[in-house]
């Protein structure tokens, strides 16, 4: 047991995932004492509810990873099949933390607005939301990160590069679906059909395809240049230790 661990990251996995979780109380404090000028309702409370669902997809890589420790081969991979069902539906959670980088400009308003980023106001709200974003990043890459190890040991490096690749497109796609329809992961577990049929006739229409391309290429470079950076790095430490033996 302690080995199958020790390949599957642990205990530096768990550590991370602290790390992580600390970044995101004091993110949520800051996303909780911001305010708009006129005062009121802090703003940015949603992004409490979407950092919560970032987490969704890295704490099911956890549940996966539990599930790969089994020994009875049929029911590890039903469970597999549930589990990383479930986690594909919620991964796009966590690159979508990348587009509320748009509220700030959509709810703040500075009186010279020409000079608005000279006021540290703006700024206070940008990178609140700013922080939130990059633990979304972060999250997607430790999760995916995860997963990816375990289908590669279970069918191969290049199935595995094909499956993150594969995900990091999916995921892009479906950060579109959320910011553009509205959609969340809960409705494709509720109403799977009447999402598909909006989905098809949208995309009769050839604007709408270039429109989404044109979305969906921006997150799919950004989150597969963060897992690529993650990646290499996580190999580059490794080597780095193994090394030092």
């Amino acid at each position: 047991m302690g080995k199958q661990l020790k390949q599957l990251g642990y205990p530096e996995k768990i550590y991370l995932y602290i790390v992580i979780f600390v970044g995101s109380l004091v993110a949520m404090l800051f996303v909780t004492g911001t305010q708009l000028p006129e005062g009121g309702r802090p703003p940015y409370l949603f992004l409490v509810w979407n950092t919560f669902l970032a987490w969704v997809p890295a704490g099911l890589a956890l549940v996966l990873d539990g599930i790969s420790l089994l020994r009875t081969k049929s029911l590890r991979w039903m469970l597999y099949l549930i589990a990383g069902g479930l986690w594909l539906f919620f991964y796009p959670n966590a690159a979508y933390l990348i587009t509320d980088l748009l509220h700030p400009f959509a709810r703040l308003t500075i009186e010279d607005s020409y000079l608005f980023w000279q006021d540290m106001l703006f700024w206070n709200h940008l990178f609140t939301v700013l922080l939130t974003a990059l633990l979304g990043l972060v999250l997607g890459a430790i999760s995916l990160a995860s997963v990816h190890r375990l289908v590669e040991r279970a069918l191969g490096r290049i199935i595995g590069i094909i499956f993150a690749a594969a995900v990091l497109l999916l995921s892009s796609f479906g950060v579109y679906l959320g910011r553009f329809f509205r959609f969340n992961s809960w409705d494709v577990l509720h109403q799977p059909v009447g999402l598909l049929r909006q989905i098809l006739s949208y995309f009769t229409n050839m604007e709408h395809v270039l429109h989404a391309y044109a979305y969906c290429k921006w997150i799919f470079l950004i989150t597969g240049f963060g897992y690529m950076v993650f990646c290499l790095f996580g190999a580059m430490n490794r080597r780095m230790t193994q090394g030092g033996d």
